[in-house]
This record gives structure tokens, C-alpha cells and sequence, in this order.
């Protein structure tokens, strides 16, 4: 008991926070039983939708080099408010320790829980990978090309659910990640 009052005297008085309404996703599975065969399903589905993301002409990037690509159509506005992060994500796919084959298949199921879930944004933690950078001509130099942000930029421009994607605010992980905005889904009626 004397560690409780201790501890109470060290705190002091305590009031419960009021809820901020702030919405935090994970995408968490749930691991119940009933839910681990659906899980199976949907990754065997989500790995093969995932790879249909092609890997055909992608160019190697560097590093610290900053992306930016967007549909026609999207306003410049709204493209200027995804670079400067006002479109807050609502869930970040880190892919740190993932090989080209692992970072397709987690990209492909991370915009489909996105959607399905109604987030207009996400982050992806690409990394960097390397200090490569473009001479004068334009040609890489150092190798030291960023393989996972090259594979992730050129995927994303092949998801047409994907209407902008921007390097991040520093804060945010900067070149090693990016703000990936995606297309309003239709309200559906409950």
C-alpha cells in the first residue's frame, strides 16, 4: 500500500481527458477464429491483385530525391495541400524490412483497407535506402538508389484509385515516405 500513496503523492490529482474523437487506424486484423480463414482468403487475394502492379519500366530514384505525381483533373489546390500535410493520414504502412515482393503485396492491401474503410489519405514509409543522387545530365550517381520508394512510386501511378501521392513533410519521414491521397468513395445507404 505505501508504493499506492507513494505513487498518488508523486502524480497528484488525476482528471480523465475528454475524448478528442480523433480517429487512429491501424488496420489491426482481429484474431478471432472466425476471422483467420477470411483473413487467408483476402491475403491469397490481395496477394494476387498485388501482383498485377507491374514492375515494367520503373525507373530506379534516389534517395533523397522528393516524388510527386497526380491524375489530371485534381486541382492544383488540393495537390498544394497534400504536400504541406493538411490531409492528415489516417493509418501508415511502414515498409522497413519488407522485400520488392512483400512491399507490392502490403501496398495493394493497404489503399483496399483504405477504401474500404473511407480514408481519403495514408502515409507510406518507404525509406531511403541509400545517398545517391542525379549529376548534371540527369544520370544517377553512387548507387544510391532508393529500390522500395522507386517500386512503391511507380506502383501507386498504376492504381487509379490513387489520385495524388507526395513526398512527406519532414515531420512525416520526409523523401522516405509519402501523403497518399485516393479517390472519394461513393456514400453508400446504410
Amino acid at each position: 500500500m505505501s508504493n499506492d500513496n507513494d505513487f498518488s503523492k508523486l502524480v497528484g490529482e488525476v482528471t480523465r481527458l475528454k475524448p478528442s474523437g480523433r480517429k487512429y487506424n491501424t488496420y489491426a486484423p482481429n484474431d478471432s477464429a472466425t476471422n483467420k480463414s477470411a483473413r487467408r482468403a483476402a491475403a491469397t487475394a490481395t496477394t494476387q491483385q498485388g501482383a498485377a502492379l507491374s514492375d515494367e519500366g520503373f525507373e530506379l530514384l534516389a534517395s533523397e530525391e522528393s516524388l510527386t505525381h497526380y491524375r489530371p483533373g485534381l486541382d492544383r489546390a488540393t495537390l498544394k495541400r497534400l504536400r504541406q500535410g493538411h490531409f492528415r493520414p489516417a493509418a501508415t504502412l511502414d515498409l522497413h524490412g519488407l522485400n520488392v515482393e512483400h512491399s507490392r503485396d502490403q501496398v495493394w492491401w493497404a489503399i483496399q483497407e483504405a477504401l474500404k474503410h473511407n480514408d481519403r489519405c495514408i502515409r507510406i514509409v518507404h525509406g531511403k535506402a541509400g545517398t545517391g543522387y542525379r549529376d548534371e545530365k540527369g544520370d544517377l550517381q553512387d548507387m544510391g538508389t532508393a529500390l522500395i520508394k522507386s517500386h512503391v512510386s511507380h506502383w501507386l501511378q498504376q492504381i487509379e484509385t490513387v489520385m495524388a501521392f507526395c513526398s512527406a513533410q519532414p515531420k512525416d519521414g520526409g523523401t522516405g515516405a509519402v501523403y497518399v491521397l485516393l479517390k472519394k468513395q461513393p456514400k453508400t445507404k446504410d
